[in-house]
């Protein structure tokens, strides 16, 4: 069995605390890993790159992205699912560190255009739940679905003047899968801890909620001194 680690490079530089946390991972024995760096203009391009190489070679192709802190384990313990598609457990990485899970409730519209709604929602006590979208940060897909999906599978919608993205290429991706009937399963005890001035994850949520209101009551700074 075959994995790529496909590694989402958004910026011009890696983030250190990314870097750093590279010796620590842990591989299966039983699976064949290579880790792939992909980095194109845009995050439709980086993800749909990605897809086909994993399609035509590979069996899973595990999400990562440079902005993230992972535990070493990750890549074992993501690998323990047979679901066609996983996620582990993060929150956004700014205000309101909202939990990076998805369901959808109707649609609004948005300059004339209607969108889908996407509510977040807060995990329940099981370890194992689903929903209907995530991101694609902490994602692993088996390859097969990618017969039941529309090309392109990742695409930004934006309104008709091209300057206001209503859809992230992600969440298209994911309003996707839900179309062609597929779940997000999540592992809340796999947690991906997102890289800001302090590392959000979801055992410190209500504590970065708090810091953010006092900053914008005019108690202190955020992110190297701007409120």
């Amino acid at each position: 069995m075959k994995l790529l680690v496909a590694v989402g490079v958004s910026r011009e530089w890696v983030e250190s605390e990314f870097l750093r946390q590279m010796g620590t991972w842990r591989f299966p024995e039983n699976w064949q890993v290579r880790i792939g760096w992909f980095q194109q203009f845009t995050a439709a391009e980086r993800h749909n790159i990605a897809m086909k190489e994993a399609e035509y070679n590979y069996d899973r192709i595990l999400f990562m992205d440079t902005d993230q802190v992972y535990p070493p384990d990750y890549i074992e313990m993501m690998l323990q699912h047979d679901e066609p598609v996983v996620s582990a457990l993060n929150v956004s990485r700014y205000h309101p560190f909202e939990f990076c899970c998805y369901n959808l409730d109707g649609s609004t519209e948005r300059y004339g255009i209607d969108v889908p709604k996407l509510e977040p929602i807060q995990p329940p006590q099981q370890r194992i739940f689903e929903c209907d979208v995530t991101g694609t940060g902490a994602m692993m897909l088996d390859v097969k679905v990618l017969k039941d999906l529309e090309l392109p599978y990742f695409k930004d919608v934006f309104e008709k003047e091209g300057c206001v993205r209503l859809i992230p290429d992600d969440f298209y991706f994911g309003l996707q899968l839900h179309k062609a009937g597929y779940r997000v399963t999540v592992d809340q005890g796999i947690i991906a801890k997102h890289i800001a001035k302090v590392l959000a994850a979801p055992y410190n949520v209500r504590d970065l909620r708090r810091a953010w209101t006092a900053v914008n009551r005019g108690y202190g700074y955020w992110k190297d001194g701007k409120k």
